[in-house]
C-alpha cells in the first residue's frame, strides 16, 4: 500500500500540495509515496458534503488520507472547526486516526500569501515589492497579519501586473515558499504539518 491519498478541490490545490509533499525535509516528514485528487465538479462543496465517501475509494490502496478544501468555497456557514469536527468523525469510522480533514480558513490563498516574498519568481511579478504594493493599493493593511480576502488580492495583484493566478504560478511559489513553523501565521498549514509529521515520522 501507499503512504498517503489528499483530497483536494482543483488544480490550484492540487498543485501546492504536490510541491509541499516533494519537499517532505522542509517539512519535517520522511519521504512518503502518495497522489493527490482534485475533485473536478463541486470542489469544496462536494469535499464537504462527500469527502468521507470519496476517501472510502481510496481505503484499500492507502494508508493515510488527508481531505482538504476552502471554507469560503464550501456552502457551509458554520465554523470550519465544527465542519471539520463531523468530517473527522465520519472518517474515523472506516480509518481510524489514519484520515484527517481540513477546512482552511478562509481559502488556500491565505497560505500563498504568506510566501509573498517568493512571487518575484512568478513572471509579472519580478522587481515587485508585493507587501508594499498591496498597501499602497489598500488590499492589504500593513498592521495586518492577512487580508480580509486573500483570493480577491491576489487576482488583483497578479491582473495588474499581468501575471496569471494559475496553478502553475501557484506551484512555483509553492516550491519557494520559507516553511518555518516559528514565524507560521496560517494555523490550519500548521495543523497540516503537525498531522503529517506525526504519520510520517522521519
Amino acid at each position: 500500500m501507499d503512504d498517503l491519498c489528499v483530497i483536494c478541490p482543483g488544480g490550484h490545490w492540487k498543485a501546492v500540495i504536490e510541491s509541499l509533499l516533494e519537499r517532505h525535509v522542509h517539512l519535517g516528514m520522511r519521504e512518503v509515496t502518495s497522489e493527490v485528487f482534485a475533485t473536478p465538479l463541486g470542489r469544496d462543496r462536494l469535499l464537504r458534503e462527500k469527502g468521507p465517501a470519496l476517501a472510502m475509494r481510496c481505503r484499500q490502496r492507502f494508508n493515510h488520507c488527508l481531505i482538504i478544501f476552502d471554507h469560503d468555497r464550501c456552502g457551509d456557514d458554520r465554523p470550519a472547526a465544527e465542519i471539520e469536527a463531523e468530517l473527522n468523525t465520519r472518517l474515523a469510522e472506516q480509518w481510524g486516526e489514519q484520515a484527517r480533514a481540513l477546512v482552511v480558513t478562509p481559502s488556500l490563498e491565505s497560505w500563498v500569501l504568506a510566501a509573498h516574498r517568493v512571487f518575484s519568481r512568478v513572471r509579472g511579478l519580478k522587481g515587485v515589492d508585493v507587501r508594499a504594493w498591496l498597501a499602497e493599493a489598500d488590499l492589504w493593511d500593513v498592521k495586518a497579519d492577512a487580508p480580509d480576502d486573500p483570493r480577491g488580492v491576489i487576482e488583483q495583484l497578479f491582473l495588474n501586473h499581468g501575471a496569471r493566478p494559475s496553478a502553475a504560478n501557484y506551484r512555483i511559489i509553492a516550491d519557494e515558499a520559507p516553511i518555518r513553523m516559528d514565524v507560521c501565521e496560517a494555523e490550519t498549514f500548521r495543523r497540516m504539518v503537525l498531522v503529517l509529521r506525526s504519520w510520517f515520522l522521519p
